[in-house]
């Protein structure tokens, strides 16, 4: 058995290999000889955005906020024994996440991969979901949701969020809320499972010292009858996102020591799959020449004391959402809030110097290509870049082809001043 197609990115030297099995499972293997570790990610695009769906036999079918998420927690349980002790018997680490648009388990181990591996795949494709797992696994949510609700900085983004999306769920939490957990059943749970929980839903990323067309064969042949016969993959319902944003400011206040903003920015239009990689390429060196240590931003907001050592900055582009966020620890919230907008009404009035531009391009390439050499980097970056749509190699390609031009339009078509909203946490004076 070989391989479709091998993806080679010259400037890292690194090739993947990508193979479709016969069930339409994706299976993605990345070489890297003499090192100890492999790792091996299983994902299914599936996440906490996946809750209003359509299937061909039911139409429109809406579940309960956080079940991917609760979902992820169930499939780990056994009434025999741990899943966790069972990876811990051969030497192996298991985990999971759950995202906006996927659900992950993944392994590392230096020793017994092949075992390790049957027993990942084994654990997800034969999930043991009952009433009483069910039960059991509500209080353990509602308290992790809650531990999360207690944080500052997570209220802070969360707000940010409702502040600038009407509709659309990348503004819910993805664990839900405590009333969304306590109406999931055992029933909504084994259909999800039943749905997305399928052979062309799903992939799997295996990355170290292994051979390519070895690891074809152990996935291919520890696939479940049942998973192979699942051929249903709902489609995604998302809802009419209105262009503008919900409000523009909220605050609130904790007894914090040091009080902290952000400042989201909603994008003026969705980004087309097809310029994606470049869009996000392009986004980010704008996000460093504009609030980067070497930016006048920074220089002039740390001289002021405004900032402490670094802005915080994120662009995400993702299924009918696009956004911006910038921010600090700040004790002078309004008026770091100010300059923030200033500084990218002024980049939308001047647009950027080109040498800035150049200096920057090879700096953020330069990075991203050194992050190459980690393979546990290489292995979650790459995985998680593909389960939202992305490709790393691509990505590498996109910083390279990078135009000044590509920069000053993204910009202007990216960034409204009117569509931004500021999500604050003060000390509390009392």
């Amino acid at each position: 058995m070989g391989f479709e197609h091998e993806d080679y990115c010259k400037y890292i030297d690194e090739s993947i290999f990508h193979k479709k099995l016969e069930s339409g499972l994706d299976v993605y293997v990345l070489p890297k000889k003499h090192f100890a570790k492999k790792y091996a990610f299983f994902g299914t695009h599936y996440g906490g955005m996946n809750n209003v769906f359509e299937v061909n036999n039911l139409g429109r079918v809406e579940m309960p906020e956080g079940i991917a998420h609760f979902l992820e927690h169930q499939i780990f349980e056994d009434e025999l024994e741990s899943t966790f002790e069972k990876f811990e018997k051969i030497g192996a680490n298991v985990n999971a996440y759950t995202s906006n648009g996927s659900t992950v388990y993944h392994i590392e181990t230096v020793e017994e991969f092949d075992q390790a591996l049957k027993i990942l795949m084994n654990f997800v494709l034969d999930a043991q979901i009952t009433d009483k797992s069910v039960e059991k696994e509500k209080e353990v949510i509602i308290q992790e949701i809650k531990m999360y609700e207690d944080e500052p900085e997570w209220q802070m983004g969360t707000n940010l969020m409702k502040n600038l999306y009407h509709k659309h769920p990348v503004k819910d939490d993805i664990a839900g809320t405590v009333a969304s957990v306590r109406s999931t059943t055992k029933e909504q749970l084994l259909q999800c499972y039943e749905y997305f929980y399928n052979p062309s839903n799903m992939a799997m990323f295996i990355f170290g010292d292994v051979e390519p067309t070895d690891m074809f064969e152990l996935v291919e042949a520890n696939q479940t009858e049942a998973f192979i016969k699942r051929k249903t993959t709902p489609k995604l319902i998302m809802p009419n996102e209105p262009f503008g944003i919900v409000r523009p400011k909220s605050i609130i206040t904790k007894a914090i020591a040091k009080d902290s903003m952000l400042v989201g920015f909603k994008a003026n239009s969705v980004i087309d799959q097809k310029d994606r990689e470049l869009k996000l390429a392009a986004l980010r060196v704008a996000s460093d020449m504009m609030f980067g240590k070497s930016s006048t931003a920074f220089s002039r907001a740390y001289e002021k004391g405004w900032i402490t050592e670094s802005y915080d900055m994120d662009v995400q582009l993702g299924e009918g959402y696009a956004y911006a966020v910038f921010g600090n620890q700040t004790d002078h919230v309004d008026l770091l809030h100010e300059e923030i907008l200033r500084t990218i009404e002024w980049h939308l009035n001047n647009g950027f110097e080109h040498e800035d531009f150049l200096r920057m391009k090879r700096k953020l390439l330069g990075r991203f290509v050194a992050s190459f050499n980690s393979l546990q980097s290489i292995a979650s970056n790459y995985t998680f870049k593909k389960m939202r749509g992305f490709d790393l190699f691509e990505q590498v390609e996109a910083f390279n082809k990078l135009s000044y031009n590509d920069i000053q339009n993204s910009v202007k078509t990216f960034y409204d001043l009117s569509n931004s909203s500021m999500s604050a946490i003060i000390k509390d004076k009392k």
